[in-house]
């Protein structure tokens, strides 16, 4: 009496196999940005948001809005900032910051510095 196949036990385990592989890759690419929130001034301040990767990529911004707070959600990574006037301004992990003076900010770079221990390599990408 025969209960196993062979070729159905090779078929079931290239299956299982397969969806293991393919599951971390999908939970990394999650992991890989963050969201950041840009924050006019007032009581009821008109917002944005974005999520870049956490790739050292430039990321341009052509929203106007002139920003006065801007919050970051990752904590293991450095977000540096340009604003139109020539403000530079950055985060080290979760934080919120603020700019001054309020300005359009036109681009972000994020990085994660958690493999390598310090904030400085998103400058030297």
């Amino acid at each position: 009496m025969q209960f196993f196949n062979t070729a159905a036990a090779a078929t079931l385990l290239a299956s299982i196999l397969s969806l293991t592989s393919a599951a971390p890759a999908a939970l990394e690419e999650r992991q890989d940005v963050t969201t950041i929130t840009f924050s006019g001034a007032g009581p009821n301040p008109p917002t944005y948001t974005l999520t870049p990767p956490f790739a050292g990529q430039n990321i341009t911004i052509t929203n106007p809005l002139s920003v006065s707070h801007i919050s970051v959600d990752r904590q293991q990574g450095v977000c540096t900032f340009r604003g139109i006037d020539g403000g530079s301004f950055f985060t080290v992990g979760a934080a919120t910051i603020d700019v001054g003076p309020p300005q359009t900010i036109t681009s972000v770079k994020c990085c994660d510095f958690s493999q390598i221990g310090f904030p400085q390599y998103c400058e030297r990408r």
